[in-house]
C-alpha cells in the first residue's frame, strides 16, 4: 500500500475508533467501550489521572448517562502514533451534568488495530452572567 493510501486508511480507522467512543459509551455494554483503549491507558478527567483499564472502569462506569455529541476532529499522524483534538457536547439525562469541551487523545497502532493510549478531557468552564438590577 502506498504511503498516501496508508495515511488515508489510518485516518479512517482513527475516526471510526473515536465515533465508537461516543456510541459505545451510550448504547453498548461498558466493557465494549473499554475495548477501544490499550491496557495501560491513561485517562485524565475531573483533575484525576486514571491509570489502566481497572481505574478507568472503576470511575467512569459510574458516570452520568446522556448523549455524547462529538464535533470537529483534528488528527496528526506520526507513524504508529496519532494525536487528536476533538470538541464535544455532553447532554446529560440530568441536565446538571451536561457539559462541553475537548478531548485530547493519543492513539497507537497495535497488532489489534488503533487503541487509545491517553485521553485528557478538558471541560469548558461555565461562566454565569452577572446579575444586573
Amino acid at each position: 500500500m502506498s504511503q498516501d493510501m496508508q495515511q488515508l486508511a489510518d485516518m479512517i480507522a482513527i475516526r471510526s475508533i473515536l465515533d465508537e467512543y461516543c456510541l459505545r459509551l451510550e448504547i453498548n455494554p461498558f466493557d465494549e467501550w473499554l475495548e477501544l483503549f490499550s491496557d495501560d491507558t491513561v485517562y485524565e478527567v475531573f483533575r484525576k489521572e486514571l491509570r489502566g483499564l481497572d481505574d478507568v472502569k472503576a470511575m467512569l462506569s459510574k458516570a452520568p448517562h446522556g448523549v455524547h455529541l462529538p464535533g470537529a476532529l483534528r488528527i496528526e499522524l506520526d507513524g504508529n502514533v496519532a494525536t487528536t483534538i476533538q470538541n464535544y457536547v455532553f447532554v446529560g439525562e440530568d441536565p446538571t451534568y451536561s457539559n462541553q469541551g475537548w478531548y485530547y487523545r493519543t492513539l497507537m497502532r497495535t497488532d489489534g488495530g488503533w487503541k487509545i493510549t491517553h485521553t485528557k478531557v478538558k471541560i469548558q468552564k461555565q461562566v454565569k452572567p452577572a446579575i444586573t438590577t
